[in-house]
């Protein structure tokens, strides 16, 4: 019971956490974290900022990191994006195997 209502508690403080977080103005990026945040946005599927983020790249011009490295970056991005909701699944997916498995033994 008490690891049920602690994987809950994580969830629900993961949602809080995320909905109340500042968003970093992107004019404060470097140049690497740039391309790292154009990656998640890509990674997360978060079209809502890409523009900005384009917007950004426009408005420097040329980086004072190599294309080949912002592309590395960009893909390390999305990695890392894929990897953070592939690991918010997994959690869902155990807590709802475990309130199953609760329920069927009457806790």
């Amino acid at each position: 019971m008490n690891k049920k209502i602690s994987v809950i508690s994580f969830l629900a403080t993961v949602i809080v956490i995320s909905g109340c977080a500042q968003e970093k103005p992107i004019s404060s990026y470097d140049d690497a974290g740039l391309c790292i945040l154009k990656g998640q946005a890509m990674g997360y599927g978060n079209t809502e900022i890409m523009p900005k983020i384009q917007a950004e790249f426009a408005r420097r011009g040329e980086l004072s990191i190599s294309n080949a490295d912002c592309d590395t970056y960009i893909q390390t991005g999305k990695q890392s994006a894929q990897v953070d909701m592939q690991t918010t699944r997994d959690i869902i997916d155990r807590s709802q195997r475990s309130q199953a498995i609760n329920a069927i033994q009457g806790y």
